[in-house]
């Protein structure tokens, strides 16, 4: 494992330690979301057919960088796509 892959290990491993520490929450403190959350960017509003406005945010959580949730479609793709390709052996 290289240099780069053990310090992303490691600051897995804080975040999920701080994680950890967080899961009974009552509510969400600026201490809270310093810790979590390195930076928030908010994008132009766009309006969707129907006329609703929609603000893109991306949200770069500490030590893991920014995270994307996959749509059902993006889901169902990526599954299909496991599920055709042949195991490798090692």
């Amino acid at each position: 494992m290289g240099h780069h892959a053990e310090q992303e290990k490691i600051n897995l491993n804080v975040f999920l330690e701080a994680i950890r520490e967080c899961t009974d929450l009552k509510e969400l403190t600026p201490t809270l979301v310093n810790t979590l959350i390195k930076r928030i960017d908010v994008h132009n509003s766009t309006k969707d057919e129907h006329g609703h406005k929609h603000v893109p945010i991306d949200i770069y959580f500490t030590a893991v960088g920014i995270i994307t949730i996959p749509t059902e479609e993006e889901l169902i793709a990526a599954m299909e796509e496991m599920r055709d390709k042949p195991l490798k052996s090692a």
